[in-house]
C-alpha cells in the first residue's frame, strides 16, 4: 500500500535555510601550492549535508515518518605531485550524524554508532603517470568495475548513485568498493578506448557484523584460501572521448558522449560453501572444504548530448551480477549472510536507467536546472532475512547547479517496493514489520571548494 509521507516544520525549515545558504555561496578552486619547476599541492574541501524523510520509523508502532539529517560526506582531499609522473593523493572522509541506511535506520547513540564523529581514511595512494597508455596507481582506491562506482562521489547525475552497485569486497565488510591494491590504467586510439587492470587484496580473514535487525552480532567464517581479487574495465567512447581514472554524471553539454563499457572482477574461493549455524548456541561449524568463488559482472552505457536550443539530454544506464554460486542456499552462517554472500553487496543481479534534462537557458549568470527520473530493480539472494528478494525504485528529482558540481541543491522523491514483505531496522533492535514499500523525500546541499 502506497504510504505517504510527513513532513515536519523542522524538515521545511532547515530545507529552506540550506536553499538560502547556497543562493549566497560563491564557489571557488581549491588552493593550488607549487613546488618547484613541475611540482604543486592541491587542497580541497568537499561536503554533503542530507536531509531524508522517510514514511515510517518513529511513533509507537514505528508507523510515522522520521526525518533524519546528517553529512553525507565531508573530505578533505590532498594531491601532492612532484613532476607529470609521479606523485600521491590522500583523501579523508567524515559520515557524520547518519542513522540512515539504504533501507531503514542504525542506531543512534553515539556509544554505538561508528559513524558518529568518525573520519576514515578513504583513499590513499601513489600515482605514476607513465604515459597516456600505461598509468598507474597503488595503494588503498577505488575497485574498478561499475562505472556507478567510478562515478566521482561529487559528480552524480543524480542525488547519489546508486545503494546497491557497490562491490562485493573491500578494505572492510561494509565495503565501498574501494581496497588496497593495484590499478593499471590507460588510453588507446586517440582516448577513445579506455582500460583498468586491478589487482587487490580482496577478503581478508574474519569479519564482526552487527544484525540491525536484531541488534545481535555475529562473526564471519575465515577466507578459505588468502587470494586476490582481479579487476578488468574497458570502455570506448564513439563521440568525445572521457578522459581521467574516473567518470562524473553530466559534462553539462560541453560535448557529445556515447560510452559502452564492460568489466568484470573474480576472487577465487573467496567463501566456504557448507556451513552450520545453531540459533539455540550460536554454534557456526564448516562442514567440509568446499568454497565458491566470487564473479562480478557489469555492463554500462552513458549517453550525453547538446541541442543548440533545446536543452542537453543524458542516459545513463548499469547492471551488475554478483555470483557466489548460490552459496547462500547452504551456508547458513547468520555472519557470511550479512556481508560475505549475501545482503546488500553480497550475490545480486540487476540494474537501473537514468533519464536526465538540463533545461535551455540560465538561472542567474550561470545557474541550470536538470529535472530527472531513475528506475531499478535488483534481485538479491537474501536481504533483511528474506531470501530471494527483489527491490523495485522510482526516482523524481530535480539538481539545481548554482555554480556546476561546486555548489548544488538536489531534491528527490524515491519509492521503494518489495516483492516480498519484510522487516526494516529502526535502530537498537527494533524493527518495523510486514513492509511492501517506503517513500522517502531527500534534500541535498553540495559544496567544493
Amino acid at each position: 500500500m502506497f504510504r505517504n509521507l510527513v513532513f515536519s516544520g523542522k524538515t521545511a525549515s532547515i530545507a529552506a535555510i540550506l536553499c538560502l545558504l547556497a543562493m549566497a555561496t560563491v564557489s571557488f578552486a581549491g588552493p593550488i601550492i607549487d613546488f618547484g619547476d613541475e611540482g604543486f599541492l592541491k587542497i580541497d574541501l568537499k561536503g554533503q549535508v542530507y536531509i531524508e524523510t522517510l514514511d515510517f520509523g518513529s511513533g509507537l508502532d514505528f508507523q510515522d515518518s522520521r526525518t533524519d539529517l546528517h553529512f553525507q560526506r565531508l573530505r578533505l582531499t590532498a594531491t601532492g605531485m612532484i613532476d607529470d609522473v609521479w606523485g600521491y593523493k590522500f583523501q579523508t572522509c567524515g559520515h557524520i550524524g547518519s542513522t540512515r541506511t539504504p533501507i531503514g535506520f542504525i542506531p543512534e547513540m553515539e556509544s554505538s554508532n561508528d559513524n558518529d564523529r568518525d573520519i576514515r581514511i578513504i583513499d590513499t595512494y601513489a600515482i605514476a603517470n607513465f604515459r597516456p597508455a600505461v598509468n598507474f596507481k597503488v595503494g588503498l582506491t577505488k575497485m574498478p568495475i561499475s562505472r556507478a562506482n567510478l562515478d566521482d562521489c561529487f559528480a552524480p547525475l543524480t542525488y547519489d548513485r546508486s545503494n546497491f552497485t557497490y562491490s562485493a569486497y573491500g578494505v572492510s565488510a561494509a565495503k565501498f568498493s574501494r581496497d588496497i591494491g593495484v590499478v593499471m590504467h590507460g588510453n588507446f586510439n586517440e582516448d577513445h578506448f579506455k582500460y583498468f587492470l586491478g589487482a587487490f587484496q580482496g577478503r581478508e580473514g574474519v569479519t564482526m557484523l552487527t544484525n540491525p535487525l536484531n541488534a545481535m552480532t555475529y562473526r564471519t567464517t575465515f577466507e578459505p584460501a588468502s587470494n586476490l581479487e582481479f579487476t578488468a574495465r574497458i570502455h570506448y567512447s564513439f563521440l568525445d572521448p572521457e578522459l581521467g581514472s574516473g567518470y562524473v554524471g553530466t559534462y553539462f553539454g560541453e560535448m557529445p558522449v556515447f560510452t559502452i563499457g564492460l568489466a568484470m572482477a573474480h576472487e577465487a574461493s573467496a567463501v566456504y560453501r557448507n556451513v552450520n549455524f545453531d540459533p539455540n548456541t550460536g554454534a557456526v561449524s564448516v562442514l567440509d572444504d568446499q568454497t565458491a568463488d566470487m564473479n562480478e559482472y557489469a555492463a554500462d552505457l552513458f549517453f550525453e548530448y547538446p541541442f543548440e536550443s533545446a536543452g542537453t539530454v543524458t542516459v545513463n544506464g548499469q547492471y551488475m551480477k554478483v555470483d557466489f554460486d548460490d552459496a547462500y542456499k547452504t551456508n547458513h552462517n547468520p555472519g557470511d549472510l550479512l556481508g560475505v554472500i549475501a545482503g546488500l553487496n553480497g550475490q545480486k543481479e540487476g540494474g537501473f536507467g537514468k533519464l536526465a534534462w538540463i533545461l535551455p537557458g540560465a538561472v542567474g549568470e550561470e545557474g541550470m536546472i536538470q529535472p530527472y527520473f531513475v528506475y531499478e530493480n535488483w534481485e538479491f539472494a537474501a536481504l533483511a532475512g528474506v531470501a530471494d528478494q527483489t527491490i523495485t525504485q522510482y526516482s523524481y528529482g530535480l539538481n539545481y547547479y548554482i555554480h556546476r558540481q561546486n555548489v548544488r541543491i538536489t531534491a528527490e522523491y524515491q519509492k521503494t517496493d518489495f516483492d516480498k514483505p519484510t522487516a526494516l531496522p529502526v535502530g537498537m533492535g527494533n524493527m518495523v514489520t510486514g513492509m511492501k514499500d517506503f517513500g522517502t523525500f531527500r534534500t541535498m546541499l553540495q559544496v567544493v571548494f
